[in-house]
């Protein structure tokens, strides 16, 4: 039977769809006549005109708000098809996978939060310390509050996004490479300066200021590249990033103020440790647990021969108080042994990479040349989006297969093809009175003082304004039925005027006129009056005044259109509208036009251009300090060419993956900037700390020895803290995740091998020569200028002396000539 109705119904609904196509407003809930009955446009996809087949359908059953929260709890047992037929569900506005989101941010916060315990256990290995482990974990978790007190109270920001909270893993990240870098630097000031000579003050002197300034540097660049971000206007992104520059200031001073001391207590513990024992065993061991794990593996092994020692050493007739030092001076010794040997091994891993890097250098430089061309030239071909719509769960969930079928039906591509709706606007200044660091502050209408349509001309343009607008292609009226509101004043003013009995407000008001324009003086009563009768929400007045007009217009894109498109569309309307302000007559020029859509337009607009604004500025920024830093021109160009190549290589990875720069991607980018700096500056500052003239092979080798251990346990961590936030369900959590492994493996990359080679190959012998020959010749313009300021001062003073002895000599011959000019007398 049905293959008989087939061919008939395939025709019909063909037709219909057709038909649909051509006739369709927005407005119109009615199909056209030719289409039969049951046929609904959510039945069938967009081409069913042209194929007469559909794969995509879609079944529609009324619902409320008030069950929608059962539903959802009850959506397994719904049918999802069998065999060849797959079957998803959501409402139309998408309530199934909002209440989804939230069930799942608890889990990907949680899951969050394991990476934070993965930064935690890293620190402990490398440092083998409860001690140091506490506080430097205590040091990043009161970076959250002091930030926030700075950010709420302090600079007075009221909008606190939920991004925010991500900040919390940046600065586990960052903030353990600070750990790193100070522990090591402490170690090998004290491999240098042994204990049995040096004490922990002395190491402290050379290690922490060390550790201070390098971290400094890291962390002023870091800040200043998430402070950069913060020029995006888009709220979310700019409170992000000044929020977590904010987190790696206060990282930094808390990493001074707490694990500084704290490895001044281990260290003085470590060297005490053989002193507290006692004759019964390890005194305090469970302290000594504490401040380090080597020494409980001590206690334990020396505990039980600790007495039959001592008594031996008692009936050789050694005094046990020298047996004791004795077997403290054998146990630093052993100690500093176990940590040569350790420093070795690190050592030897780091010289054995030189040895390979040295080898390779010359094909490593064609190399990384040709690469940094290659991922310029791709990140440039990084685009906007081509829809605003942020999705926050992958494609092969249901609730966003549900979104993704729902685009192909007949339905979503008429919404789509009615367009949107602007607004021409009289009256309003485009002005933003709310708190733009808020997106929840409204701003308040401001109302343009400018704005007068009573003059006759300006009443004959704004009653031909709709034919015009109208004529062009991106504008067509809102429904059949739209009247433009002059077009509608004209009309009720003929009509009143050839009524038996008018209103009483046009005969108040209105002069008896019949049609546009009308005396100056008239217009803006009657036109209140017309508006308020006729229910003219288009036409504001205040206190019988015409205020503010508006006309709605359909336009032909929406907010989900291409970026290409709703950006070609905005510079024609915009074009237009100048082109008729500035033939519109005085107190009608100021005309604007707005959209919803185009305010998504503008969000994404902002986001491409501030976030190569903020690369550039972190560059110049971190150009800018290590030149100071290290005062080597030539190092700093070597860096900002690494710190170029981090971004652009991600950003590169990120076009080859088909990402877009987005709402989310436009933050994880202000990580990216964040991140990708802090490997290089360590390796300049390791590389020019050395003065003098010193083969750059041995330059070269000092810094990767000296801090690649903390560089390569910084990359190591982040990337197994990343690792675990990729298996969080919300794509936000992913997205921040995947670009945060890519940083820190091209950071890795970039300063392992990018700088080091180019260091290696043409790098400076004497990174400071340049600048401290200028500055020395500056000091000696300015001592030779000085000198010669000195030697003038001194000739005018012996002249001076001189004219003064001259002075006196002749006031004295006056004084004995009078004297004798008196005698004689």
């Amino acid at each position: 039977a049905w293959g008989n109705l087939q061919t008939t119904t395939e025709e019909s609904w063909q037709e219909c769809v057709e038909t649909l196509k051509e006739t369709y407003t927005p407005n119109e809930d009615a199909l056209p006549d030719n289409c039969p009955f049951g046929f609904y446009p959510t039945l069938v996809q967009a081409n069913f005109d042209e194929t007469a087949k559909t794969i995509y359908t879609s079944t529609i059953f009324a619902t409320n708000e008030s069950v929608v929260d059962d539903l959802y709890l009850n959506s397994d047992a719904f049918d999802r098809g069998s065999g060849q037929i797959e079957g998803a569900y959501d409402t139309q506005y998408e309530d199934f996978i909002n209440i989804y989101l939230d069930d799942s941010l608890g889990r990907d916060m949680s899951l969050a939060l394991g990476s934070a315990v993965v930064v935690s256990v890293a620190i402990m290995i490398h440092t083998r310390s409860p001690l140091i482990t506490g506080v430097g974990l205590l040091q990043i978790v009161l970076s959250f509050p002091l930030s926030y007190f700075i950010y709420k109270l302090i600079a007075g920001l009221d909008f606190f996004p939920f991004l925010n909270f991500i900040g919390i893993f940046v600065v586990f990240a960052l903030g353990a490479g600070d750990i790193f870098v100070a522990i090591d630097k402490w170690k090998n000031a004290r491999i240098s300066f042994p204990g049995h000579t040096y004490s922990t003050e002395y190491v402290a002197a050379v290690a922490l200021p060390d550790a201070a300034s390098a971290m400094f540097l890291t962390t002023i660049t870091t800040a200043i590249a998430f402070f950069a971000t913060a020029i995006c206007p888009v709220a979310p992104i700019k409170m992000f990033a000044i929020f977590c520059g904010l987190l790696i200031l206060f990282d930094y001073i808390m990493n001074v103020l707490l694990v500084f001391p704290a490895l001044c207590i281990y260290d003085k513990a470590m060297m005490a440790r053989e002193k507290k024992r006692n004759r019964h065993g390890c005194g305090n061991s469970c302290w000594m647990c504490c401040v380090s794990w080597s020494c409980c593996g001590l206690c334990s092994m020396r505990k039980g021969h600790h007495m039959h020692d001592l008594e031996e050493g008692l009936d050789d007739g050694v005094t046990a108080s020298r047996f004791i030092k004795t077997q403290s001076r054998e146990f630093e010794l052993a100690q500093e042994e176990e940590a040569r040997a350790k420093a070795s091994f690190i050592q030897k891993v780091m010289l054995g990479f030189y040895g390979i890097l040295h080898k390779l250098r010359w094909i490593l430089f064609v190399i990384c040349v040709a690469s940094f061309g290659v991922c310029v030239y791709y990140a440039t071909t990084l685009e906007l989006p081509t829809s605003s719509d942020v999705r926050l769960l992958n494609s092969d969930h249901e609730y966003e297969k549900s979104f993704e079928w729902r685009q192909y039906l007949l339905s979503e591509q008429l919404e789509k093809l009615s367009g949107s709706t602007a607004y021409i606007i009289w009256g309003v200044s485009p002005a933003d009175t709310g708190d733009q660091n808020n997106p929840a502050s409204w701003t308040q209408l401001v109302l343009d003082g400018t704005f007068d349509p009573s003059s006759e001309s300006a009443q004959n343009y704004l009653r031909l304004f709709c034919d015009d607008l109208f004529a062009q292609d991106f504008a067509s009226p809102v429904d059949d039925e739209y009247v433009c509101p002059m077009v509608g004043f004209e009309d009720w003013l003929g009509e009143q005027s050839v009524a038996e009995t008018p209103e009483e407000g046009y005969i108040e008001h209105c002069g008896g006129a019949s049609t546009l324009p009308i005396p100056q003086a008239n217009f803006n009563p009657c036109m209140s009056h017309w508006a308020s009768s006729a229910e003219e929400t288009s036409v504001l007045s205040r206190n019988g005044v015409v205020k503010v007009i508006t006309i709605p217009f359909s336009s032909r894109v929406r907010y989900d259109s291409f970026f290409d498109v709703l950006d070609d569309e905005w510079n024609l309307i915009e074009d237009w509208m100048n082109t008729e302000n500035g033939q519109a007559p005085e107190g009608v020029e100021n005309a604007y036009f707005s959209s919803y859509d185009f305010w998504w337009y503008d969000t994404n607009r902002a986001m491409l251009s501030t976030a190569y604004s903020a690369a550039a500025i972190a560059l110049g920024c971190s150009a800018a300090v290590i030149l100071f830093s290290s005062r080597s021109v030539v190092l700093m160009l070597f860096s900002t060419l690494t710190i170029g190549f981090i971004l652009t290589s991600v950003t590169a990875i990120l076009v080859a993956i088909g990402w877009t720069l987005g709402f989310l991607e436009s933050i994880c980018f202000a990580i990216l900037i964040g991140v990708s700096v802090d490997f290089v500056i360590h390796f300049s500052h390791a590389y020019s700390n050395k003065h003098g003239e010193i083969n750059r092979m041995d330059r070269t080798k000092y810094a990767l020895v000296k801090m690649g251990p903390s560089i390569a346990a910084t990359a190591i961590t982040t990337i197994l803290s990343a690792v675990v936030m990729l298996f969080t369900i919300i794509t936000f959590f992913q997205k921040f995740a995947l670009i945060l492994f890519f940083t820190v493996i091209q950071a890795t990359v970039g300063s392992f091998i990018f700088l080091l080679t180019f260091l290696d190959c043409i790098g400076p012998t004497n990174p400071t020569y340049l600048v401290d020959k200028y500055i020395d010749c500056c000091t000696k313009a300015t001592t030779d200028n000085d000198s010669g300021v000195d030697a003038s001062r001194k000739r005018n003073k012996g002249s001076s002396s001189k004219r003064m002895d001259g002075t006196s000599r002749t006031a004295a011959t006056r004084r004995e000539s009078k004297a004798s000019f008196d005698s004689s007398a």
